[in-house]
């Protein structure tokens, strides 16, 4: 209508094991677009950064772990959210405003997914102060693209808030871990540049991440509880470069890396006053923002390549990802066939490999994850 527009993206999941269907309405929201530049408003999935697939400085929505290895904005989930963006000269900067808290879907219980708990686990502690936002200010100089941003909000998956000692039974004492959330603010560089045939993507971020403020009531709590408080600054960043051959074929490979920089931990109980240090040990890490491949491995190589053929009709895609720290692959595979306009059938396949003589390595884990998919598109 004019220069507003409504968009809706949705859709429907099958799941097999169970014979349910379950409809979703991805995104759905308005969009105008003035002389000066866009206003959304919405249910919307946000793109941020310059590299493809791998984005520490793209944290505006949460992910779908049941969809990680989709392409593109397959793998995140809608927020609701306002985003105006304003083009001045050569500048173009976007505000977005969240009012609600969204956590990333995990594949709790899946036994195929062994990363996650055998159970969704109960948030004791959810986030008080929901709201969200970020900017981002992206400019041209000569050939290349540049971008700065911060983003400020709460942590798409949960972490170890408290935890409750239970008085043992047995001689051990039985400890209940309590989740919440942390506060996380990133700051993110990102460009794009050319180098002869080359085209060169980079994006880094780092990231502060603290407890949250628990607001107790020291009447009511149990007096064997513990909060656990941390402090931490990590970064992650990603180097790619991409080439298209002659025949069409594009070959990129991308250096994926992440590392915690600063790490503060403390555990005190909460009917102390002052607050008495208690020694317990310290739970690992985990980053509740950034690439979610970050939790594979600490330093990665991905190498793509993607080609079609048959006037277009057939389309092939391989990657795989290597650990640099320690034993690990994974390769994925996947061809599509348009046997007639706007219809597509893909198959793919994605196998993980790591090392038997360790069970706790990430890659040794995932092979259960290993799968083959098939798919059928309509566009229109």
């Amino acid at each position: 209508m004019g220069s507003l527009d409504l968009k809706t993206v949705s859709a429907v999941e099958y799941r097999y094991d169970e014979s349910e269907s379950v409809y979703d309405l991805r995104e759905a929201y308005l969009a105008y677009y003035p002389e000066w530049g866009e206003i959304k408003l919405g249910k919307q999935i946000h793109a941020w950064g310059a590299a493809d697939g791998n984005n520490p400085t793209d944290n505006l929505n949460p992910y779908d772990f049941y969809y990680l290895f989709e392409p593109g904005t397959g793998q995140k989930i809608g927020t609701l959210s306002f985003a105006a963006k304003l083009y001045i000269g050569n500048y173009q900067i976007e505000g977005v405003v969240i009012p609600v808290h969204e956590v990333s879907r995990i594949p709790y219980g899946e036994k195929d997914y062994p990363l996650s708990m055998d159970a969704e686990p109960e948030i004791e502690y959810p986030v008080k102060d929901e709201l969200e936002f970020g900017i981002r200010i992206q400019t041209s100089i000569g050939d290349s693209d540049f971008g700065l941003s911060i983003f400020t909000g709460s942590d798409r998956t949960p972490s170890v808030s408290t935890i409750y000692v239970l008085s043992p039974e047995d001689g051990r004492p039985r400890i209940i871990p309590q989740l919440g959330f942390r506060n996380t603010t990133s700051w993110g560089l990102d460009f794009v540049t050319f180098a002869g045939d080359f085209t060169i993507r980079g994006e880094g971020a780092i990231f502060k991440t603290k407890s949250q403020t628990l607001e107790l009531d020291q009447l009511i709590i149990p007096k064997d509880l513990y909060e656990f408080n941390q402090e931490i600054v990590y970064s992650q960043y990603v180097l790619q470069v991409e080439y298209t051959t002659v025949n069409d074929l594009t070959l990129s490979g991308q250096f994926i890396g992440n590392k915690v920089l600063k790490e503060s931990y403390n555990w005190f109980h909460s009917l102390s006053s002052p607050r008495a240090l208690v020694e317990f040990p310290t739970p690992d890490f985990n980053p509740g923002m950034g690439t979610p491949f970050a939790i594979f491995a600490e330093k990665a190589i991905l190498l793509n390549s993607m080609g079609v053929l048959m006037d277009d009709r057939l389309e092939l895609k391989g990657s795989t990802m290597i650990n640099l720290d320690k034993t690990g692959y994974m390769v994925s595979v996947s061809a599509g066939y348009s046997p007639w306009l706007n219809w597509k059938i893909e198959a793919a396949l994605v196998q993980f490999m790591g090392d038997k003589d360790d069970p706790e390595n990430s890659f040794t884990k995932m092979e259960d994850f290993s799968h083959t998919r098939l798919g059928l598109y309509y566009n229109f």
